[in-house]
């Protein structure tokens, strides 16, 4: 019996070696099937591998092995391309072939597994950035339906998409959708900050946007009540961008044709208030980083203010970049002095009706950082000259136009002088100057760096044609309606016979026709891109130019009469000059301007005006120091 076991379990075991039993092939089966299954977000190189593992077991004993098949092949390769990254990507390349909606259709379609909640951020992204705010708003709720929460980046990116919405008059819908997600935001943070508090989830990035799509509503009073419901501390109080927001919602509100003075100062005691409450959250040493974007913001809200807002504004160019008025010493700068901050520093002094501050400002520019300086910043210190020149100041022609020489000499020996290369409006703004202070020689200097030609020949003594030098492009320019009544209004001005002469030649050689025809061509060497702001009131120029051609006209030619002497050539030329703009005037004066441009007639107001506003600076200047005082 003994030997009768032992022969059975010989038996055994040699079939052991040639035949694969069930449970090694129902073993190697589940291993198999458990290395295809796709996983939440699987690598396609280890399904790969796991794959190529699977070795196809030998015949032995009737035992038949079934290859895959074709069809369950491409099975395994759809549930590949499935993972969600791929799907973003899929996703991605349909938007952009404008197939959107079925995009959208298509995500529907698929099984959760595929799903996550980065893939509706890619899609809700791709609608806004085809202005389809309505679906975006649709697959955000679809998401959410189907229950993936939204996270920060959700929040963020319909926020984000919400600001490129021009007008908001006739969405009165989407606005009510827009409060509705900013108030599930907030109740995801409640979530987030009852788990972790210090989670990076709990972010004001969605509050910045929401605070820009709320001040292009022009709904300011939300927007103030969203700015109160922060953290006074911590990663959801706010940044340098919520600050630069507000102050930038300010300024909008302030600068709107449809605002007020009264608006006007409640934006600038809104961005005075704001700014106490980022000083005092600095003085205690709060995480809020002040940056120049910030600076700039608060000075651009406050120059629309009161008298008092100007104080601030210049108190905060003082400590932060170095900006001190005459007298007063600044202490080492905070920040660098960038060139838009100091265009808006700039700004602020013409504004504030402070012309010599704004010329102090930039000679202690030029004395520190002449990098910085651009043709931009020349303009708005020219404007300031020529809002001087209303006073009279016999001595702003020379100095503008020695401002102007500084331009170009830089532009010709710096590295980057191009920065400073003058521009059509700049010599309109030196001309204006000229005419201002009746500096004729001034006048004829500016209009030779401007066009290249020779004010000498133009003179009574000057004998054939006037010739202009080559000049490279951009830094020769003809004079559009602006500059040539500047230069015509100059030579009248003067009393000059000499000085009429002269500029009536200058008149004819360019053409009358040129500054008394909007759109007249102006040929390759005028560029009229750089007088933009003169071009708008090109009808109330050229009233101006024409006007002042036949008032010279009248003042060289005497009236003809029995006993007149015969016209010489140029009294014929130039009666024919008077007859063209006397035409021009008839014919365009239902056409003739209502309003007033800039740096005309009075820009600084009247003397009365000026000491009232001095007295009123004076005054808030004592009661901020009794105030702080105590």
């Amino acid at each position: 019996m003994l030997r009768s076991t032992c022969s059975s379990l010989n038996v055994a075991r040699r079939s052991a070696q040639h035949i694969p039993t069930a449970v090694r092939l129902v073993s190697s089966a589940t291993s198999s099937r458990k290395a295809s299954t796709p996983s939440f977000d699987p690598s396609p190189s280890a399904s790969t591998a796991s794959s190529s593992k699977i070795s196809t077991p030998k015949q032995h004993h009737g035992f038949k092995h079934v290859a895959p098949t074709q069809e369950n092949g491409e099975e395994q390769e759809q549930k590949r391309l499935l993972r969600p990254h791929i799907l973003s990507r899929r996703l991605i390349t349909m938007c952009r072939e404008g197939k959107l909606d079925e995009a959208f259709e298509y995500l529907q379609s698929l099984p959760l597994d595929a799903q996550n909640v980065p893939v509706w951020n890619t899609l809700i992204l791709n609608a806004g950035r085809a202005e389809r705010y309505r679906l975006m708003y649709q697959i955000y709720t679809e998401m959410k339906r189907r229950g993936f929460k939204p996270n920060l980046r959700t929040y963020a990116t319909l926020m984000g998409e919400f600001i490129s919405v021009n007008s908001w008059a006739e969405r009165t819908k989407m606005a009510e959708d827009v409060h509705k997600i900013y108030r599930s935001f907030l109740e995801y943070i409640d979530t987030v900050k009852a788990h972790n508090p210090s989670s990076p989830e709990i972010s004001v990035l969605p509050v910045n946007a929401y605070i820009r799509v709320l001040s292009k509503m022009g709904d300011y009073q939300r927007m103030f009540d969203v700015w109160n419901a922060l953290d006074e501390e911590g990663p959801f109080s706010p940044d340098a961008y919520t600050y630069t927001n507000m102050f930038k919602s300010m300024y909008l509100r302030a600068a709107s044709k449809e605002g007020s003075q009264a608006d006007r100062e409640r934006a600038a005691s809104d961005a005075r208030l704001i700014w106490r409450h980022l000083s005092k959250r600095v003085e205690h040493g709060g995480s809020v980083v002040v940056d120049s974007p910030l600076i700039a913001s608060v000075v651009q809200a406050l120059a629309l203010g009161r008298p008092a807002d100007h104080i601030v504004a210049f108190d905060i160019l003082r400590e932060y970049v170095g900006l001190a008025k005459p007298g007063e010493t600044a202490p080492p700068p905070r920040l660098e002095l960038h060139p838009a901050l100091l265009q808006d520093a700039l700004w602020l002094c013409n504004t504030a009706q402070k012309p010599r501050l704004c010329i102090h400002f930039l000679q202690q520019v030029v004395e520190k950082q002449p990098d910085v300086l651009d043709r931009g910043h020349f303009d708005l210190v020219l404007t300031a000259y020529g809002t001087l020149s209303a006073t009279s100041s016999i001595t702003d022609a020379s100095r503008a136009l020695q401002t102007l020489e500084w331009m170009i000499e830089r532009e010709l020996t710096a590295r980057e002088g191009w920065r400073v290369r003058p521009g059509l409006s700049t010599y309109t703004l030196v001309l204006i100057v000229c005419w201002r202070v009746k500096d004729w020689e001034s006048a004829i200097r500016t209009f030779e760096l401007m066009t290249g030609y020779r004010g000498s020949d133009f003179a009574d003594d000057a004998e054939g044609e006037p010739q202009r030098p080559a000049r490279a492009d951009g830094r020769k320019f003809v004079p559009d309606a602006a500059a040539m009544s500047c230069i015509v209004r100059t030579a009248l001005e003067t009393g000059n016979p000499a000085a009429m002469r002269q500029c009536l030649r200058i008149v004819k050689h360019i053409g009358l026709a040129r500054f008394l025809t909007p759109g007249f061509p102006a040929g390759n060497e005028s560029t009229h891109r750089s007088g933009a702001r003169f071009r708008k009131d090109h009808s109330f120029y050229a009233f101006k130019t024409a006007q002042g051609v036949v008032d010279i006209v009248d003042v060289l030619v005497p009236k003809k009469n029995d006993e007149s002497a015969p016209l010489s050539a140029d009294e014929r030329v130039w009666v024919d000059l008077r007859r063209d703009a006397k035409r021009f005037l008839v014919n365009e004066r239902e056409n003739r301007p209502r309003h007033t441009p800039e740096l005309e007639e009075q820009p600084l107001g009247s003397g009365s005006q000026l000491a009232a506003m001095d007295n009123a600076v004076e005054w808030t200047r004592i009661h901020r120091e009794q105030k702080s005082a105590r």
